[in-house]
């Protein structure tokens, strides 16, 4: 099957009618190589809201990449109104090389929005994404997973403001997706896809797995029977019943924080790091979290939880460098 190649700018949307399904590469232009964003585009008979789902923002989480492909075998037009929107890779430089970062310019996708049609390769890519998908958008779903280096619960996380439409659409979304654990964001970061979307006034989701460049299977389902859900509340499923095969689970944790894994506890030395906490544990402030030792098992460093909350990342690979991220602990409800 041949894909057409089009600039992200000069593509029609009204081109694709009611009832149609169509793959279309769009392209950009850049100095380091052709720009490419991979779009399925599934559009129903009957009018509805446009849900774009992403995958692939870091290029070595694959949790979301499987999910995509899975929906577009699944979905046809005859089964939703409205439209889906599917990247199933948006950042194809570090996909190809399984990278976090784009290799072109060594930067993260997930800090470049809304991006620069002026710039290197990954702010080119978040200024298209942007521009003329993101767009088109009336909710976003931005499949992640954890990195090689550092693993994180499965959960889906939201903007929290019950003063704002923006917020109360996105906590009722995220209370809807099924998840046990779920993660409310007073405050994003700029520089992400959230962060664009918000700017644009467009609620949206977020999930996060272990990772790790694996998929687990009874992970990955759930961001797949999430997406469903997502549809059925957004009113976009027609005939839920053969989609909704099982009661979504009860919430058990609600996390709150600024989401932000740049602000992590960090390794002030190299060395073998042996964890005193698991995933989802709450600590007080000064709690053992782990040490770090020598190949001769001598301590080098012990560290301490900096504040009470709840352990939302921890260092998956036990040789950690200085400066290499330990683990995260957010607020809990």
């Amino acid at each position: 099957m041949t894909i057409p190649r089009i600039p992200a700018e000069l593509f029609d949307w009204d081109s694709v009618n009611p009832g149609q399904v169509k793959d279309v590469m769009l392209t950009f232009p850049c100095e380091e190589r052709v720009g490419e964003i991979p779009l399925h585009i599934v559009k129903g008979e009957e009018q509805g809201p446009t849900l774009l789902i992403l995958a692939a923002v870091h290029g070595d989480e694959y949790d979301g990449v499987r999910t995509v492909i899975e929906l577009i075998h699944a979905l046809q037009p005859q089964h939703i109104r409205g439209t889906v929107l599917m990247v199933p890779v948006v950042n194809l430089p570090a996909y190809e090389e399984i990278s976090r970062i784009t290799p072109l310019d060594g930067k993260n996708l997930a800090r470049a929005f809304p991006g620069s049609p002026e710039g290197s390769y990954t702010e080119r890519l978040a200024y298209y994404l942007d521009q003329y998908i993101l767009a088109k958008a009336d909710f976003l779903l931005d499949l992640h997973s954890g990195a090689m280096e550092f693993s994180i619960p499965v959960l889906v996380g939201y903007y929290h403001n019950e003063e704002e439409e923006l917020g109360r659409r996105s906590c009722a979304a995220a209370e809807a997706f099924g998840m046990e654990t779920i993660w409310a964001h007073p405050q994003v970061g700029p520089g992400r896809t959230v962060s664009a979307a918000m700017q644009r006034g467009i609620p949206w989701l977020y999930t996060e797995a272990s990772g790790g460049r694996r998929i687990k299977r009874a992970e990955q389902e759930q961001y797949r029977r999430g997406a469903y859900r997502l549809m059925h509340h957004l009113g976009m499923l027609l005939g839920p019943e053969a989609w909704l095969l099982e009661p979504a689970p009860a919430i058990k944790r609600r996390l709150n924080g600024d989401g932000n894994f740049d602000a992590s506890l960090l390794a002030s030395i190299e060395g073998f790091f042996i964890p005193a906490v698991d995933l989802l544990q709450i600590v007080e402030e000064g709690d053992n979290v782990g040490s770090i030792y020598n190949i001769f098992g001598e301590e080098l460093e012990k560290l301490g939880a900096p504040s009470f909350g709840i352990v939302v990342g921890l260092a998956e690979m036990p040789y950690v460098k200085k400066g290499g991220i330990i683990c995260s602990i957010t607020g809990i409800e």
